[in-house]
């Protein structure tokens, strides 16, 4: 966060994904299904890795904020180690 390398919230987040800025993005588990149907959209469309993981409250915690379900990683490097943290979490549960 305080890098500037995580953008959250849907507005700020679409600008970045409509930017070509996001390099990933992060969705709550318990967002609604019309914002995970939107961003799986987006994601598609732009090409940019999703997953949806977690529980509002945590992911929301994890950055300092309240209340947060969608998040874009800006920065190319850190976005490749949060995906290889992904890739390794669905193995172990495999």
């Amino acid at each position: 966060m305080k890098a500037g390398k995580l953008s959250y919230g849907t507005d700020m987040c679409i600008d970045k994904i409509k930017n070509k800025k996001a390099k990933l993005i992060i969705v709550s588990e318990d967002a609604s299904d019309n914002t995970k149907e939107k961003f799986t959209h987006l994601s598609k469309e732009s090409d940019i890795p999703i997953y949806i993981y977690g529980l509002k409250d945590e992911t929301s915690r994890s950055i300092g904020k309240d209340n947060k379900t969608v998040f874009a990683v800006l920065d190319t490097n850190f976005a490749k180690k949060i995906k290889q943290m992904f890739e390794d979490l669905k193995g172990a549960i495999c």
